[in-house]
């Protein structure tokens, strides 16, 4: 090869090395320019970590403070109304013997049961026939579905004393049915085994207490709604007797899902003419599937103090349930997962 063209091939590649060297401090100088101008001062990295956080799905106040929770619930309550209030030319609303919230987590896909006792003092709107009025008063939350001109204002105004005394918890739907009705849900669902907490021999010989029987229709009713020449009398009494008829019902109703998927709409749909609802069918029945695929938190109670009163005014004694407010916030924390609000200054 001729010393010229050796030269000319050395030249090239000494300027292919340097152009190589050349180009790789450029990616140097602008690769640290891009690492420096990416870091994001305090100011946007702290949103970026606020935007990180978990947004809160609701919140309630308890206590005069705010807590907010974090999981998406489905909350239903249930209403078990007594048979006082009825006349024909006029509606007046009954008596809610019967109230428990029932709390579905959708998303850890768990539930948890609040019986409600129904004495508990609380406040309740006056509303008239139109469900309209602004007058308040702390009476018994069993009072709030006296008020309104229908069975769903009645409804409504239960539900609103109920979602108040919880620190405005969002309850998404109401499900009504009369206490006499019991013993119709309890033949849709084949009857309900239980060992009596009670002696109910005077209504019929073989209710005596500690006694493990199938309750026949009649025999639930009685266990259920039944409270004056019942033990101690008292309404917790009866609340144990309908929480643990709730629970062993709810059983039965797991297992007759199991082997019928459409039990639980067809049971709902054949209650339909004696409840009062704002759900659908299918929704009641899609919810009641749910639960029954989730875990349950169990049944959960605020503690208080039984005493005796006269909040309604009328002059005559009446028992009242004062919630103890430490216990209802430690049960909504243990339901709903509550965690404190930071104060924001506002």
């Amino acid at each position: 090869m001729a010393r010229k063209e050796k030269m000319k091939i050395v030249i090239f590649l000494a300027g292919f090395i340097v152009l190589m060297i050349v180009f790789g401090a450029v990616l140097k100088v602008l690769d640290n320019h891009m690492k420096e101008s990416d870091q994001p001062d305090k100011y946007f990295l702290k949103n970026d970590e606020d935007d990180m956080k978990e947004e809160a799905q609701g919140s309630v106040k308890l206590s005069g403070q705010v807590y907010d929770y974090f999981h998406q619930f489905e909350t239903v309550l249930v209403i078990g109304t007594d048979d006082t209030g009825k006349d024909e030319k006029q509606y007046q609303g009954s008596m809610s013997d019967f109230l428990m919230l029932i709390a579905y987590d959708k998303t850890d896909k768990s539930y948890a049961m609040l019986p409600i006792n129904r004495d508990t003092i609380t406040e309740v709107h006056l509303i008239d026939d139109k469900g309209e009025g602004e007058a308040t008063a702390d009476i018994q939350v069993c009072t709030a579905h006296w008020y309104g001109g229908n069975a769903e204002q009645s409804c409504e105004n239960t539900v609103k004393a109920v979602s108040d005394m919880l620190g405005g918890i969002e309850i998404d739907g109401y499900y009504s049915i009369p206490m006499e009705s019991i013993a119709r849900l309890n033949n849709e669902v084949g009857g309900v085994t239980l060992t009596l907490l009670e002696d109910f021999s005077d209504i019929d010989s073989s209710m005596t207490k500690g006694n493990t029987i199938t309750l026949s229709d009649e025999q639930a009713y009685h266990y259920i709604h039944d409270r004056y020449g019942v033990g101690d009398e008292q309404n917790i009494s009866r609340m144990k007797r309908q929480q643990q008829y709730m629970k062993e019902m709810f059983k039965k109703v797991k297992s007759d899902i199991k082997n019928n998927s459409n039990f639980a709409n067809d049971l709902f749909k054949n209650m339909e003419d004696v409840a009062v609802t704002n759900m659908k069918a299918k929704k009641i029945s899609k919810l009641a599937y749910e639960i029954t695929k989730g875990t349950s938190k169990g049944f959960f109670e605020i503690d208080g103090k039984n005493k005796v009163g006269q909040s309604l005014g009328d002059g005559i004694d009446h028992a009242e349930f004062h919630a103890d407010e430490q216990s209802k916030l430690e049960t909504m924390k243990k339901i709903y997962g509550l965690e404190k609000r930071e104060d924001d200054g506002n």
